[in-house]
């Protein structure tokens, strides 16, 4: 299975809505969100170490508000609390999380 399926797979089809929902309250529901979004990862082709860097980056963009500030900081705060909002939220934090599964993978 590819990466990028692997991040869509674990991201939205098999995160509940309870997990969704609550990830940014608990430290806990967010890891038991990175551990069942992990699990499509077990059929890439990627190492331990390479599953951990995006185990930890998922965590720290789920558990935190690093992506609405990283929209505030380039300048699109309007994107981020506008009408756009949570959608350009949702969008900005898939593209950081691909960027990164990306680099992570070509890491061979």
């Amino acid at each position: 299975m590819h990466w990028i399926l692997a991040h869509l797979i674990g991201d939205f089809l098999i995160q509940s809505d309870y997990l969704a929902l609550n990830k940014k309250r608990s430290s806990w529901i967010c890891a038991l969100h990175v551990i069942t979004y992990m699990i499509p990862f077990l059929w890439c082709d990627l190492t331990y170490q390479q599953l951990l860097a995006i185990a930890i980056q998922h965590y720290i963009i789920d558990r935190t508000d690093v992506v609405v500030w990283f929209m505030h900081a380039k300048g699109s705060t309007q994107f981020a609390l506008g009408p756009c909002s949570p959608w350009s939220i949702i969008v900005i934090d898939n593209i950081l999380h691909i960027l990164w599964i990306a680099w992570i993978a070509s890491l061979v």
